[in-house]
């Protein structure tokens, strides 16, 4: 019975922090002080302008050498940002010279902009998808094409890659999904019914800071026993309490979060999948990884990151980095 008890704080807590960090909105465009060009020489690299699409610059950490043949596109989670990708892609840009690495800030996260007008649902960020596949093929390579991306996608990031490798366009060579949401109920029933309290919507975005968002990370690292650098919140924390931001963090969560349910799609996607996930996650619980098995495709590869919870990315960037080289094939 304690050991139940024990379970279900956690959980409830685990919950509180996703909510931390959920609601760190994100203003337009970076600061213009001397902290936070420190803040990026912490992160080792700094967002560029990569795409215009849906109706926003969307920039992104460019991160390997342009000429690279091989590409890897890396899709942040709900209210993250590129930036969670980052020592991902500098340790796998240095084990495989061969890969280009693009950590996408999406519109309404990061540095980013964020339309009032955007709708920030599965089908807008699937368009956006699909323009910074096409733009990692092409950069850099004087108008040839390589055809050899892959997308990675990390909790709701993940749902959206799939929405992408599911649909007739898609044009990835691998698929690489890491603790990824779209699961009906896989959220947990306190998010769920946040996601769709009007009352939550509009109040508890309010409430947080940069503070409260660098919080709820300390939080998910205990959860999770790890530990990572905390550049990493306070980047996406630095564009906090803005209205745009709010407004585009209220629009994700009612027309991202549990909607457009991925089970039925996962068996559509024509191209290899890695599945990955963290066994102390407590946002998005490991025993999901089980379902989302049982409807990939056949041959679908699957590693357990021990002494890890919800951000293999951030918390065990070595061993992400690895399997990802490997993945990726010689």
């Amino acid at each position: 019975m304690v050991a139940v008890r024990l379970r279900l704080s956690r959980a409830a807590l685990a919950a509180c922090a996703a909510w931390l960090i959920a609601a760190a909105g994100c203003a337009g465009s970076p600061p213009a002080d001397d902290g936070y060009a420190a803040l990026l020489g912490e992160l080792g690299a700094a967002p560029r302008p990569f795409i215009e699409a849906g109706g926003a610059t969307v920039r992104a950490f460019v991160i390997g050498d342009p000429r690279a043949s091989r590409r890897v596109v890396f899709i942040h989670g709900w209210s993250g940002s590129g930036a969670e990708f980052v020592e991902t892609a500098l340790r796998l840009a240095r084990a495989r010279p061969d890969v280009l690495c693009f950590c996408v800030d999406l519109p309404g996260s990061g540095s980013s902009d964020k339309p009032a007008d955007a709708p920030y649902d599965v089908p807008y960020f699937r368009a956006v998808i699909a323009e910074a596949v096409d733009a990692a093929a092409t950069y850099g390579l004087d108008g040839l094409r390589s055809d050899d991306v892959t997308l990675v996608g990390h909790s709701l990031g993940g749902h959206l890659s799939v929405a992408y490798a599911a649909s007739s366009g898609a044009r990835i060579a691998r698929l690489a999904l890491v603790s990824p949401a779209g699961w009906p109920g896989e959220v947990g029933a306190i998010q769920a019914w946040a996601s769709k309290n009007e009352f939550a919507l509009s109040a508890i975005p309010r409430l947080y800071t940069e503070g409260s968002y660098l919080l709820g990370h300390r939080l998910m690292m205990v959860f999770g026993q790890s530990s990572y650098s905390e550049a990493v919140p306070r980047y996406t924390g630095r564009f906090l309490d803005t209205d745009e931001g709010r407004a585009a963090l209220e629009k994700v969560t009612r027309n991202a979060l549990e909607t457009d349910c991925i089970d039925d799609e996962l068996a559509l996607i024509g191209a290899p999948v890695l599945l990955v996930w963290g066994r102390n996650d407590a946002v998005l619980p490991f025993s999901y990884s089980e379902k989302f098995l049982s409807r990939l495709p056949a041959g679908a590869e699957f590693a357990a990151i021990d002494r890890c919870g919800h951000l293999p990315q951030c918390e065990r960037p070595d061993e992400l980095a690895a399997l990802l080289a490997a993945f990726v094939g010689d």
